[in-house]
């Protein structure tokens, strides 16, 4: 009961505090905004002298100006947040979503050995490297996190955040 809560409060509280929609985006993607918005609440970054957070969404952006409107002036862990539409991998990303359309493994290569929270929204992205997957769950949108993926890349996932997802082991080289 106390993991619904929180939840639940994560999602409407971000929701609730954006501006109004200027483009028409799904519930689904509302709900992923503002999922996201909180996951960089609960991360922490081996460096954040950088001056921002960036908040990178690969290829087409599926949330319209959603994201957007509720990261403006707001502020993590002391900086700026700030979202930019990539084309390509980039390292000065600090977040990378790629949803269903982006290259994954490209982006997921490029982000290997760096301190990028890698985000995504396909069937079995964590097990293919990434952090966070979201997965649908009847009508709610939920996720699931690769705790170890996020160590290698020395980000530190609050055990908060750790008890409302799913979590997902890496597979096993060994048989």
């Amino acid at each position: 009961m106390t993991r619904r809560l929180l939840l639940t409060a994560l999602v409407i509280g971000a929701v609730r505090g954006a501006a109004p929609l200027a483009q028409d985006v799904s519930r689904e993607y509302r709900v992923k905004a503002a999922y996201l918005y909180n996951f960089v609440k609960y991360v922490e970054w081996p460096d954040t002298s950088k001056g921002r957070i960036l908040i990178c969404i690969a290829g087409q952006n599926p949330f319209g100006t959603q994201l957007e409107s509720l990261i403006r002036n707001e502020r993590v862990h002391g900086v700026p947040l700030a979202t930019e539409v990539i084309l390509e991998p980039r390292a000065d990303c600090d977040v990378v979503f790629t949803p269903r359309t982006a290259a994954i493994p490209a982006y997921l290569r490029a982000a290997a050995g760096l301190p990028t929270l890698t985000i995504g929204e396909t069937p079995r992205f964590v097990e293919q490297g990434g952090m966070i997957g979201f997965y649908p769950d009847g009508v709610n949108v939920r996720f699931e996190i690769n705790p170890d993926a996020a160590a290698r890349a020395k980000l530190r996932i609050s055990s908060r955040l750790l008890q409302l997802a799913k979590i997902v082991e890496p597979v096993s080289e060994e048989r």
